[in-house]
């Protein structure tokens, strides 16, 4: 409960960013990729449970497309090369 508050603030933030993103973009800062995507991407795929689809909509949207983004994608391989293991994103 006591963090339910602050998920609405940051998901709320968040969903207006991409929202407003410039010219249309789909990531935070416009039409391409940025630092600051590669850095909301963790936190948003292994927290993607607890955002609510029908309040934020555009978030999860988001969410998944960096899911699904070549370079996300490399990365996890390489990981489940390395550990042996599946990767699982998780908080």
């Amino acid at each position: 409960m006591y963090l339910n508050d602050n998920f609405k603030t940051h998901f709320g933030f968040l969903e207006s960013q991409l929202a407003s993103s410039p010219n249309g973009g789909k990531y935070l800062c416009g039409e391409e990729l940025t630092a600051a995507d590669i850095l909301m991407s963790y936190p948003l795929i292994a927290g993607r449970r607890k955002i609510d689809k029908e309040a934020y909509p555009k978030l999860i949207a988001y969410a998944e497309m960096l899911e699904q983004h070549e370079g996300y994608v490399g990365s996890v391989k390489k990981i489940e090369e390395a550990s042996g293991e599946p990767f699982k994103a998780m908080l």
